[in-house]
């Protein structure tokens, strides 16, 4: 019987022991917070997820209306009331215009760089204007009248070197 009575108090202490380390496991990491990574998850780009709030935000102060300037008083000299004109505001300063040039081949490459181991995307006629946004050695960076951008070899454009006219000998007098 003494045995039965050692044997059950050492099974309920056991219990005990269990019961109150699942206890205080449970209430101590209830109010702790999972640490969070500063990197932010990868986000794809035709999908957006919207962040999911947490916490409200702190009420923010409601702006003060703009304080409005007092009207203009009558000079006491003046018969008229005095009339200011309305501020105008500056003008967009137009883009700079960009150097142009010609297709001189009857049919050129365009290129996704500056080099022949470049893809072609495209190719232009003879006689199609070109907008020259970069040069680069022997290739030129473009904008096509469409918009769209490319390379092509400027030996194909108007912007060619030109090479000097061949000398004609002079004929030996005889």
């Amino acid at each position: 019987m003494e045995k039965d009575w050692e044997f059950n108090a050492r099974a309920l202490l056991l219990k005990a022991l269990i019961l109150g380390v699942i206890l205080s496991f449970a209430f101590g990491c209830a109010g702790s917070k999972p640490e969070q990574k500063s990197t932010p998850p990868p986000v794809e780009e035709k999908k957006i997820e919207q962040p999911k709030k947490e916490e409200t935000p702190a009420p923010q102060p409601t702006p003060e209306p703009p304080v409005k300037p007092a009207p203009p008083t009558a000079s006491p000299f003046s018969s008229e009331p005095s009339k200011t004109p309305p501020p105008s505001q500056p003008l967009p300063s137009p883009l700079p215009s960009l150097r142009t040039t010609k297709v001189v081949w009857d049919t050129v490459n365009l290129r996704e760089g500056p080099g022949l181991n470049y893809r072609v995307i495209g190719n232009a006629k003879k006689g199609t204007s070109l907008s020259i946004l970069e040069d680069r050695g022997n290739w030129l960076r473009v904008r096509l009248e469409d918009g769209k951008e490319a390379w092509v070899s400027k030996a194909a454009t108007s912007d060619a070197p030109k090479s000097p006219p061949a000398a004609t000998p002079k004929p030996k007098p005889m």
